[in-house]
């Protein structure tokens, strides 16, 4: 029996087409609250991304930044910042200005300087650009990940610098970049945990490779139709496109409205 559902937004719950969710997906959240599942974000951005998701829909708890900061209403179930080598290493290679980056703290978030490639995904995401600032600045600070705006064929920029870093990719233009120890597997866990839900009884939605660490954890992993090759093969599910009602769709495969 299913009991709690950890949802992408990017791609998964929300269209780059459209910037909303469905109204059927609405729907769907809503009868299976009717139910008594717990319904929860799982993302990579930061909580100050949020603000639309959270208008449309009380979730019950939320991971962000990738599985590093986990909050359900005021309580922090789970806060995993960098180690300091990890942050200087992202501090040295982005002081080169070789690549945009933003490096996201609990409640701030600011970039080092802006190309197209920064422009044109927060462009996709529907928000603001965050403030420019020094690099420098994150020195000391809790910072939970960064977005790094190289494609693959430029990553080493960062990568041959920063060994205590681990990265993800769910675009072709920026890695997301975590603690070693990250990952939205990670978050899942400490929301469960909360809950005192099984692994087993949990169910997860993602389309990035940034997902697969929670779709092959969770206890039913759902790729959507836009997912790589890579993240579907590792799937129990692949449904439609967020543009097709995939969410709606898997929903109704496992019986579950």
């Amino acid at each position: 029996m299913t009991k709690a559902i950890f949802f992408d937004i990017d791609g998964t719950l929300v269209s780059f087409r459209t910037h909303v969710v469905s109204p059927a997906s609405l729907t769907a959240l809503h009868r299976l609250r009717e139910q008594g599942i717990k319904l929860f974000i799982a993302t990579g951005r930061h909580p100050q991304m949020l603000s639309y998701i959270r208008s449309v829909f009380p979730f019950d708890g939320y991971v962000t930044l990738s599985g590093q900061y986990c909050t359900c209403g005021d309580q922090i179930l789970r806060s995993n910042p960098m180690g300091p080598d990890a942050v200087d290493e992202l501090v040295a290679a982005a002081r080169s200005n070789a690549f945009s980056c933003i490096f996201l703290e609990g409640t701030e978030l600011y970039i080092n300087q802006v190309d197209q490639y920064a422009r044109q995904f927060m462009g996709e995401l529907d928000l603001s650009l965050p403030p420019i600032c020094d690099p420098i600045r994150a020195l000391g600070r809790d910072v939970y990940q960064a977005i790094a705006f190289l494609d693959r064929d430029n990553e080493h920029l960062l990568l041959d610098r920063a060994p205590h870093l681990k990265t993800t990719r769910w675009h072709p233009h920026f890695l997301d970049v975590i603690p070693a120890a990250g990952g939205k597997d990670k978050g899942i866990d400490a929301i469960l945990d909360h809950f005192n839900i099984p692994l087993s009884e949990s169910m997860a939605f993602g389309d990035g490779e940034n997902d697969l660490s929670m779709l092959v954890h969770a206890g039913i992993g759902v790729a959507m139709g836009s997912a790589s090759q890579a993240v579907k093969e590792r799937a129990d599910y692949v449904t439609g496109t967020v543009d097709e009602d995939g969410v709606v769709v898997a929903l109704k495969h496992f019986g579950l409205i």
